[in-house]
């Protein structure tokens, strides 16, 4: 008998999972940029970057070499292939707000299809925010770079160079199948990261309300009234780590633990590593001299075992850690032993966002910085400009859209994935390798060509 090809992942079914479930179609129409009369309609420009990303395709070079593949300029929507500088002279003048809509959209029917309810902790949904560096460079910058001063070594002889790099900060889901990142704000040249981060929390409210998640984990650098301040006001409970920068209460905690025993001892097995943890847990402690608010400190002094090779040998090492958190979650609903593994969690929007994002999707690749290829527009005084350079921008979004929809359609549809136990790039690689076998497009000679197949 003929063996028959094993069931893999196609292009038809991730569109029809796309278009039913979050009427991708109907955000995919309503984008624009900022091009008079384009024969490569922005439809067609998205989809091809949104499939590059699909793909884990690293460069739009490598883009424009499967867009030379008939199958693929039919599925986008495209009359022909086109190069990388279509991409450059269209995404540089993107909306970006038809594409936050879209990432908004996309959560939110998430949330709506309970796909984040599996990772409640006590029923609450949680979330986690910080910063990350973009890109950095020694030459090419644009208007919305930062500068710093750099001392590098160069044939024996130190040296101190001005680089130009992109900041910003992030909020992402961390618990549940699917990670979404909620949204995104870029640091401004001068501005430091709390205040990008305030700009993100005010943004958040209006795009979801105050209620779409109910905890935020956050790093030492947010320990700060006005922080506080909004997030109280906003109805989330937070859980943030603690060190020098509040120096008042990190010494008064610190004093206060050293004088009894722990609450509480605790331990787990997670990951291939022993925890054996001591934890104390106090409410009533002072923010700081200019803020007298009460929060409540927990405190674990923590003991990680794990086993590594040593010459051929496997031994046991050991390494000890201290932690300190502020919180506002109650006492009663969330023990010491809770807040720690909330505290830890935050590293999962490392893990998991940013160092996925970082290896497995191009996110450092620095699409269109600085690129000067872009569409004009009349400015006040009559003259046409350059529009403001909105690429890099464009492309993080989009590269988030493919990271959450990817996800999405692995974890929460895939009978495929929880049969076999694929990993997300081996779905990449199958929906890559299905474009050639998209049928063709076939008519009669004297019939009008049909519209073209998009998602």
């Amino acid at each position: 008998m003929r063996r028959q090809d094993k069931e893999t992942h196609e292009l038809p079914s991730f569109a029809r999972y796309l278009s039913k479930v979050f009427d991708f179609r109907a955000g995919v129409a309503r984008l624009a940029d900022a091009r008079l009369a384009p024969e490569i309609p922005p439809a067609a420009v998205f989809l091809a970057a949104f499939h590059g990303f699909v793909f884990r395709l690293p460069s739009f070079q490598q883009l424009e070499a499967e867009l030379a593949d008939p199958g693929l300029q039919r599925w986008t929507g495209a009359p022909r292939a086109f190069r990388d500088d279509v991409f450059r002279y269209s995404l540089c003048g993107f909306s970006l707000d038809g594409l936050e809509q879209m990432l908004v959209q996309v959560n939110r029917t998430l949330k709506r299809n309970k796909v984040f309810d599996s990772g409640r902790v006590q029923g609450r949904i949680v979330a986690a925010m910080d910063g990350v560096e973009i890109l950095a460079s020694y030459s090419r910058c644009c208007e919305s770079c930062s500068e710093r001063r750099v001392v590098v070594r160069k044939d024996g002889v130190k040296t101190e160079r001005v680089q130009y790099y992109h900041r910003l900060v992030g909020c992402q889901i961390v618990h549940g199948p699917v990670q979404a990142f909620l949204a995104l704000e870029w640091i401004k040249p001068g501005e430091g990261e709390e205040t990008a981060a305030l700009r993100l929390l005010g943004r958040l409210r209006d795009l979801y309300g105050s209620r779409f998640f109910d905890i935020l984990l956050l790093d030492a650098l947010y320990a700060q009234s006005a922080v506080l301040d909004l997030v109280q006001q906003e109805g989330w409970d937070v859980v943030i780590s603690l060190k020098q920068n509040q120096p008042d209460l990190y010494q008064s905690a610190v004093r206060l633990f050293a004088r009894r025993e722990p609450d509480v001892r605790a331990s787990e097995q997670r990951g291939g590593k022993s925890y054996q943890a001591q934890l104390w847990d106090t409410e009533g402690l002072p923010l700081s001299s200019a803020d007298p608010r009460l929060v409540r400190v927990v405190r674990s002094e923590e003991t990680v075992t794990q086993n590594h090779y040593r010459a051929g040998k496997l031994e046991a090492e050991s390494t000890s850690h201290e932690w300190l958190w502020i919180t506002t979650l109650d006492r009663q609903a969330f023990p010491a032993d809770q807040v720690r593994r909330l505290g830890h969690d935050r590293w999962k929007l490392e893990n998991n966002g940013w160092n996925d994002l970082t290896q497995n999707w191009a996110f450092k690749h620095g699409f269109l910085h600085a690129c000067k290829h872009r569409p004009r527009m009349a400015a006040e005084n009559g003259q046409r400009q350059p529009v403001a350079n909105r690429g890099l921008a464009v492309v993080t979004l989009i590269l988030l859209l493919a990271f959450t929809l990817c996800a999405a359609f692995t974890h929460c549809h895939s009978k495929l994935v929880r049969r076999n136990r694929w990993s997300t790039i081996e779905v990449a690689r199958q929906l890559r390798r299905s474009v050639s076998k998209l049928p063709p497009r076939i008519r009669a000679p004297d019939c009008p060509a049909p519209e073209p197949q998009t998602i």
